[in-house]
This record gives C-alpha cells, sequence and structure tokens, in this order.
C-alpha cells in the first residue's frame, strides 16, 4: 500500500524538475498499471474453480505498481550497464497470488583493440509461473508458484578483416520453482560461426550450436536432450524502407530418455515494411523449440505474428498485434502428440501526455485449442499504464 502510495507522489512531481533526457546516465523510471482478467487460471469453458478461497471465480482485477533504473558507465572504451526494476502486484479477488516480481542484470560491452569485441551479460529475475498446462502441481493450477531464472551469457567477435569475422557464444540458464520442483532444468549453450556484412549492413551468417538440457529431478515419463543445430541467418534491406531478415537451419537432438534421435527444421522469416512516416507493419513466420518445457517431449512452435503501428500525432499512436502459435509435443522416435493452436489479438493505444510521462491502454482476445483434455480456453483483458521516466 504504502509503496504504491510512494510512486503515484513520484508520478506527479513537476516534470520540468526532473530534467528527463534519454542520454542521462542514470536513467530511473516508475509506473502504474491496472488489468482485467477473465480467465485467470486459463481454464477451460467447462471446469470451475473450485482450487482457491474464492471458489467458483475464474476472473481477477490487479493492481501493478513498478520501480526501475539503469545505469550506464564509460570506462575507457568499456560499457558498463546496470539495470533493475520491482513490481508489486496485487488482486482484487484472490489476494493469495499478491507477490513482488523483480529483475537485475549486469551487462559488460567489452572491446580489447581493433579486433576483438563482444558482450557478457548477467541476469536474475523471479515473476509468478503461468497457470497454463499445470496438470502435475500437487496443489493444484491455482496456487502462487514463483519462478527464477539465472543466467549468464558471453558473445565474442574476432574481426578477421572489415567484412569478415568469426563470431561465438555460450551461456547457461537455470530455472527453479517453489513448488512446481519437478520441472526445475538447466540449460547450457554454446555456438561458432563466421559472419560477412556488407558495407550497407546486410550480412550472412554460418552457424553451428550445442546445447545440453537437463532436468534437476529424473522421472519415469522424462529426460532431458543434447543437441546441435545448423543453420545459416541472412539479414537483408533493399532499401531504407524494408527490412527482411531470415534464418534456415536443422536440429539433430538425441532424447535422455530412451537414447532415440531426430532431426527437426528450424527457421524463421522477418519482414518490415515501413510504409510511410507514420505507418510501420511487421510480421513475423517461423518454426523453433521452446526454451523450457514441462513434459516428456519438447514443445515445437510454429509462429505467426502480424503488426502494424501508426503514428497518429506526434503524442499518440496505435497498435494492433496479431500472434498464432500452433504447438507439438516432440518425442525423440515417436510422431508428434498433443496438438494445440493459439490464437491472440490485441489493440494497444499509447499517449505521451508529457516528455516524461506515457499513458498507455489496451484490449486483448486470447483462444485456445487443443487435443488434451480441458485444454481449450479463451480469456479477454483490458488494461491501462501510466509510465514517469526522470
Amino acid at each position: 500500500m504504502w509503496f504504491r502510495i510512494f510512486l503515484l507522489g513520484v508520478c506527479f512531481i513537476d516534470y520540468a524538475q526532473a530534467a528527463y533526457d534519454p542520454e542521462d546516465i542514470l536513467k530511473l523510471n516508475a509506473g502504474l498499471g491496472y488489468q482485467y482478467d477473465s480467465n485467470l487460471f486459463k481454464l477451460d469453458e467447462n471446469i470451475n474453480n473450485t482450487q482457491t478461497n474464492k471458489m467458483g471465480k475464474r476472473s481477477d482485477s490487479k493492481l501493478e505498481a513498478r520501480l526501475g533504473g539503469r545505469l550506464d558507465l564509460t570506462i575507457s572504451r568499456q560499457l558498463l550497464t546496470i539495470n533493475a526494476d520491482i513490481n508489486q502486484i496485487s488482486y482484487q479477488n484472490f489476494s493469495d497470488l499478491n507477490h513482488n516480481d523483480w529483475n537485475t542484470g549486469l551487462t559488460w560491452n567489452w572491446l580489447i583493440g581493433s579486433t576483438l569485441s563482444g558482450k557478457l551479460t548477467a541476469n536474475t529475475s523471479t515473476r509468478m509461473s503461468s497457470f497454463e498446462d499445470d496438470f502435475l502441481s500437487r496443489n493444484g493450477n491455482s496456487v502462487l508458484d514463483m519462478q527464477r531464472q539465472n543466467s549468464l551469457n558471453w558473445q565474442g567477435t574476432l574481426q578477421l578483416k572489415s567484412s569478415i569475422a568469426i563470431i561465438a557464444s555460450a551461456g547457461t540458464t537455470t530455472e527453479k520453482h517453489d513448488l512446481k520442483e519437478y520441472i526445475n532444468a538447466k540449460s547450457d549453450v554454446a555456438s561458432i560461426g563466421m559472419q560477412y556484412q556488407s558495407e550497407k549492413g546486410n550480412f550472412i551468417a554460418a552457424r553451428h550450436s550445442w546445447r545440453k538440457y537437463t532436468y534437476d529431478q529424473d522421472l519415469p515419463f522424462r529426460a532431458g536432450f543434447k543437441e546441435q543445430t545448423s543453420s545459416i541467418d541472412i539479414g537483408y534491406a533493399p532499401s531504407s524502407k524494408i527490412d527482411i531478415n531470415a534464418t534456415v537451419g536443422l536440429s539433430q537432438w538425441e532424447s535422455s530418455l530412451n537414447g532415440q534421435s531426430q532431426n527437426t527444421p528450424q527457421g524463421d522469416l522477418a519482414l518490415v515494411w515501413r510504409a510511410t512516416s507514420k505507418s510501420i507493419f511487421r510480421m513475423s513466420y517461423g518454426q523453433s523449440f521452446a526454451e523450457f518445457t514441462s513434459g516428456a517431449g519438447r514443445n515445437l512452435d510454429q509462429r505467426m505474428n502480424l503488426n502494424a503501428k501508426w503514428l497518429m500525432t506526434e503524442r499518440t499512436d496505435w497498435t494492433i498485434d496479431f500472434n498464432r502459435r500452433d504447438r507439438s509435443l516432440e518425442i525423440a522416435g515417436s510422431s508428434s502428440e498433443n496438438d494445440e493452436s493459439t490464437d491472440s489479438l490485441r489493440l494497444a493505444l499509447s499517449y505521451r501526455a508529457l516528455k516524461p510521462l506515457t499513458i498507455s491502454s489496451y484490449v486483448q482476445a486470447e483462444q485456445r485449442k487443443s487435443d488434451v483434455r480441458n485444454g481449450n480456453y479463451k480469456d479477454y483483458q483490458f488494461g491501462f499504464n501510466a509510465r514517469f521516466d526522470y
């Protein structure tokens, strides 16, 4: 309560006193948000919520208070960035879900000589776990489970010539849950490749990557996997109005459950079209595995996104966004199982009331059709947000 009162006071400080400048070394922000969700627990239409202290209710509203900051430090030729934010989330009916989300990160953009450069990033975050497909939790699918992720990632570039470079990366990510400990997992990745980039910024890169995925707990029906992926990335801008990016690859992975292997194509195509000075259109379509999974196999997602943004005035813009995800469960040596499709449509309005103050609102509809029993749902949301930068 006092946290939200404090934020309200911060947001109504005279903006002239804040002297906001995007080029500031230290950037701070505060925000308030409201959201109504008609189906908070992503329940099937034929299923009633009987697992919380508010029997029968499916919908709820929440208030969110946010504080965040970023510090950019230039030390010689190195750039160090520190960022942090915390969100206090309070629900109107399901008060047992009240919690704090937070995220902190440290990024070092490093440079050695004239040929070696890269980035080292460390990040830790905690948030409420999704209620979607929470079938195995001992406490039902509508209790608070906090999910924590820790990651450390390194990227490096060795410039052989002005247009040719060797690129490499390595990283590790862990995911931990307070209640759903059966899906605690670790993902280790590494890659190496070569890239050619023209004077105009167009590029082509060939890359080979390795990945090892392990669960903290071994279960009879699932295990981790090892994976190698070969891919080609292409970026091309035929004009100042159009950007095209494409990725084509093949994943070769082996399940630790049965020792069998499988080849799975992966790829992505993205197009950006700046039709006018006030309108931007984006389209993407691709197929790839989900980062973390909770079942016997791996979730293979086919995704499509259509996005349009219209700058109605210097202060006001509209955005419409459509997403479709077709998901199948891939088990090495077996056919796909549990097909499902999820569609969402979102309309958003943003208004810059003052230089440091942005007010936004949105409405969203989402629907999933699934082969999983009681896996279908419909969900409607609307919300309002205010963000103050200073």
